[in-house]
């Protein structure tokens, strides 16, 4: 038997495998392993289209740092501290604010604040981003989108973003740009800039040519996005790299990192797929979690199963998610109110969701009730080696069963050798 430990919210869940149906465990390949202060230290000291990123600050000015919000696991708490070293002599600290880029997701909690920030959020003005507050229209994009933006952002005579990118599943790499739109971006521009995710051409890993991506570009490049600073992490969410720079020039170089060691090539499609999200804070909600089974479903065959490993401590995440699948009565619904009401933030994940399940039946691992696991059509489960043994007996000797301990951060490629 094949001993597997899958990361579960702030804990990991143990099971067993049989060897004789263990295709394949898929990681990203083994990464650096480096300190936050030393990857930072020569993430400053070799920057992607500049010289010398602390000269870009100069005395009066008013510097704003955007930050991730509580669904990212951006460690700003320990490196903000790093960049602020290196700019303190240049700029006061009465003249910097942190703003946390919500994008739509709720507020955080003010204990969940103090995780982000600690100490951070007394010595400096911390702003948390509200999509339907105030916003200043900074133009239009070249698809034809109004790109609002927070106020405090614009007025900004200095913009850095601390981030960390990875894969993105339709804007194609988190990170970046991505702190902007949607981070700080108003309802509507997001609405409409995620609207474009049912073009083939917004996908995970696909950048150049990805309509949701190049407006997140532009409104970055509207604001005046100067300065990129960037984690890229590991295996076991250990910082492997952190990239400093333009935003272009940066954010290039953290997806060719990213490339190197996650995506990951599989040869045939597993009967059973066994996925986790990837454990707190991906697993903070369903909203969350689903970017685990969006790439996790790349590997299922047709007909076959998930097994989808995500605590959801937070409940489901996202309203209208939520709304479309309660006006639901079968997955297919989701399809028809897709077909009337058109895209709506949030509601996108249902559909996808409801994709999911014309391909594959899906078992879920989590804190959530078991009517509200099988009202998202999903089985809920309570001890996951059933699953295992019920995928054994359906599919036979010749079961093959697939593993992702971490769904959310690896891309699966198929290959052919």
């Amino acid at each position: 038997m094949a001993q597997i430990e899958l990361p579960y919210g702030e804990t990991t869940v143990s099971m067993e495998v049989p060897d004789c149906h263990l295709s394949g465990v898929l990681e990203g390949k083994e990464t650096p392993d480096a300190a936050l202060e030393e990857a930072f230290e020569s993430g400053w000291e070799r920057p992607f289209g500049m010289d010398d990123p602390a000269a870009l600050f100069h005395p009066g000015e008013n510097v704003v740092v955007v930050v991730t919000d509580h669904t990212r696991r951006t460690p700003t708490h320990d490196l903000f501290p790093l960049v602020w070293g290196k700019i303190r002599s240049r700029v006061s600290a009465a003249n910097v604010t942190l703003v946390v880029a919500t994008g739509t997701h709720r507020s955080p909690t003010d204990e969940e604040l103090e995780r982000m920030l600690g100490d951070l959020r007394r010595e400096f003005r911390v702003v948390v981003h509200d999509c339907d507050g105030e916003t200043v229209h900074v133009g239009t994009s070249s698809q034809g989108t109004p790109i609002f933006l927070n106020r405090t952002v614009v007025e900004a005579d200095r913009i850095i973003s601390l981030g960390h990118v990875g894969m993105h599943y339709y804007a194609g790499y988190s990170g970046g740009r991505k702190n902007i739109l949607p981070g700080v971006a108003g309802r509507e521009t997001i609405a409409m800039n995620h609207a474009r995710m049912d073009d083939p051409r917004s996908g995970a890993c696909i950048y150049e040519g990805n309509l949701i991506n190049e407006e997140m570009v532009e409104a970055a490049a509207m604001v005046g996005l100067d300065l990129v600073i960037d984690v890229v992490f590991g295996r076991e969410g250990r910082v492997a790299n952190v990239v400093v720079g333009r935003p272009d020039e940066a954010h290039a170089a953290a997806r060719a990192f990213w490339d190197r060691f996650f995506q990951v090539p599989f040869q045939e499609p597993g009967d059973l797929v066994i996925a986790s999200a990837g454990g707190h804070p991906k697993d903070i909600n369903l909203y969350q979690a689903y970017k685990g089974q969006y790439n996790a479903m790349r590997t299922v065959r047709d007909g076959g199963i998930l097994l989808l490993v995500a605590a959801c401590p937070d409940g489901i995440g996202h309203p209208v998610f939520e709304d479309w699948i309660m006006r639901s009565r079968r997955p297919e619904d989701v399809l028809s109110i897709y077909d009337r009401e058109g895209f709506t933030l949030g509601g996108h994940k249902a559909l996808y969701h409801a994709r999911d399940l014309k391909k594959a039946r899906i078992h879920l691992l989590s804190e959530l009730d078991e009517e509200t696991v099988r009202r998202f059509f999903m089985e809920p489960v309570h001890d996951p080696e059933a699953v295992v043994r019920m995928a054994t007996r359906e599919f036979g000797e010749g079961c093959r069963i697939l593993v992702i301990p971490h769904a959310a951060e690896v891309f699966p490629v198929r290959c052919d050798t």
